[in-house]
């Protein structure tokens, strides 16, 4: 089973929901003026997942909830949208599977990327990864540093596989290995009933937003809201009620929370149960 391109007009109403303005081709540059301006538009969050239902990745599904609905997602959602777009456009895309990072503990093969063929050769695109969403695709093979309008980043090979590092506070910090092995959407609808149910998931036990802006990084972490000052500071802040939790996740994050079922009572838990 393929993925297939978004319509004509499901693609007007996704440039609209990106504030896209340019006349699109199969190329780098369209590539990356989308890369850009898709995860300071649409929000990283789950929200369904958090609150005991796992997400719909069926396309109809994943595109009512991302443009239309006023909703964000996680990655199988954020890089299936951003890849329907692609193939609408042209692109020859496909997709592969990446292993996060996390210091002491493996971690299963549950994050979803794209590997795009262009004119200046394939690069990775990322739309989808949290609080460290990329904001431009990467070159595949180009070795050393590569500028992305937030924070440099890098990809290594190492052996059959690579490594994608982001530069923070100086230093080299590695998010997720990837290796060029084709998946199918069986793939990714087990992998997201496994982030969505299983006991230990962050993605089930933590709520979680992100929001890239042309400024910096937005981050929620249960109670605690921050900010990633590009190439500055951080400030952080402990909401103190469900109401102001619920006001960060629609005016910060800009994510319309109306039709969650079991929202209010989850954020409730966050106080109840500290």
């Amino acid at each position: 089973m393929s993925y297939s391109p978004l319509t004509t007009a499901e693609l007007d109403r996704y440039f609209a929901r990106i504030a896209y303005q340019g006349s699109p081709r199969a190329d780098i540059g369209t590539l990356a003026a989308l890369h850009y301006l898709h995860p300071l538009a649409i929000p990283f969050e789950n929200l369904d997942s958090w609150s005991g239902h796992t997400p719909l990745l069926d396309e109809a599904a994943v595109f009512t909830k991302l443009v239309d609905a006023g909703r964000g997602g996680y990655c199988f959602e954020h890089n299936q949208l951003f890849l329907r777009a692609l193939l609408a456009l042209g692109f020859n895309v496909q997709t592969l599977a990446a292993r996060v990072i996390q210091p002491g503990q493996p971690l299963p093969r549950t994050h979803k990327v794209l590997l795009i063929q262009t004119g200046q050769g394939p690069v990775l695109a990322d739309v989808g990864f949290g609080g460290m969403t990329m904001s431009a695709p990467l070159q595949l093979y180009l070795r050393g540093q590569q500028t992305t309008p937030h924070e440099p980043w890098q990809i290594e090979a190492d052996d059959n596989e690579y490594v994608t590092s982001a530069q923070v506070l100086g230093e080299w910090s590695p998010k997720f290995r990837f290796s060029l092995q084709p998946q199918t959407t069986r793939d990714y609808e087990m992998a997201n009933w496994y982030v969505a149910n299983h006991p230990s998931s962050r993605f089930r036990n933590d709520l979680i937003a992100a929001r890239v802006s042309a400024a910096g990084r937005h981050a929620l972490l249960n109670t605690r809201l921050m900010f990633h000052q590009h190439n500055q500071g951080s400030e952080q802040t402990e909401l103190g009620s469900p109401a102001e939790v619920a006001a960060a996740l629609n005016q910060v994050f800009g994510i319309n929370t109306t039709a969650i079922i079991g929202l209010e009572q989850k954020l409730a838990k966050l106080f109840t149960d500290s």
